[in-house]
């Protein structure tokens, strides 16, 4: 069994209320002897389900989510100023 630990970090908006945030997740990676590859992902600590399958607004628990790469939603705030 091999693990390996990375961190990959995304961007989402709702696209119901429009709240955007940015998350960085540590994810364990493990592929066992079948070949048969297994996700842990945490934030902040706390193991939680991948974000890139259901993820929910956390302002007003929307499913309409879309998912962009990091970076996205801290840009689009600095041009708001």
């Amino acid at each position: 069994m091999h693990t390996d630990h990375v961190q990959r970090s995304y961007s989402f908006v709702c696209l119901d209320c429009g709240h955007g945030w940015e998350d960085t997740y540590d994810i364990d990676v493990t592929m066992d002897e079948h070949a048969r590859i297994t996700a842990v992902y945490r934030l902040d600590g706390r193991r939680v389900p991948s974000p890139l399958q259901s993820p929910y607004c956390p302002a007003c628990e929307n499913h309409k989510i879309r998912i962009m790469r990091p970076g996205r939603v801290a840009t689009a705030r600095r041009h708001e100023k």
